[in-house]
């Protein structure tokens, strides 16, 4: 009968080992919870980067395409972009000429500027922008 007391106490002790094991299990499934959050995160800003620069592109060519056909724009032109994987990104053009003479002969270059961006800077967390400059001679 004195056995009886003892046999209790021990199986107390797995009670305390159980809720230890179960502590740093769940601690440790946070912990990878936690990493793949913020790995998805960092894709996901990731991918909105090259969204971003191939709105800059896209900007670019709209930039080239204004000089060869009749010069620079007066002023910075902003448009929306709509294209599918480009929806939400605004790009802004500014361009500027200069005129060069060398050996009698005048060249124009114009330098472009362009700037895309998607969210607004401090309050969107997915914030990017790129910017493009360039120079072109016509």
């Amino acid at each position: 009968m004195k056995k009886l007391p003892l046999l209790k106490r021990q199986a107390g002790f797995s009670l305390v080992a159980v809720i230890f094991l179960v502590t740093v299990l769940a601690t440790g499934v946070v912990f990878i919870q936690r990493i793949s959050n913020v790995s998805v995160a960092t894709n996901n800003l990731a991918m909105q980067g090259a969204r971003a620069w191939q709105a800059a592109q896209a900007g670019a060519e709209w930039g080239v395409y204004q000089v060869t056909t009749g010069g620079c724009p007066a002023a910075s032109t902003s448009f929306n972009l709509t294209e599918q994987s480009l929806t939400g990104f605004e790009v802004t053009v500014t361009c500027n000429s200069t005129i060069y003479t060398e050996q009698g002969l005048s060249v124009t270059m114009y330098f472009l500027e362009v700037f895309a961006s998607s969210g607004v800077l401090g309050s969107t967390p997915d914030y990017v922008s790129r910017k493009i400059s360039l120079v072109v001679e016509g």
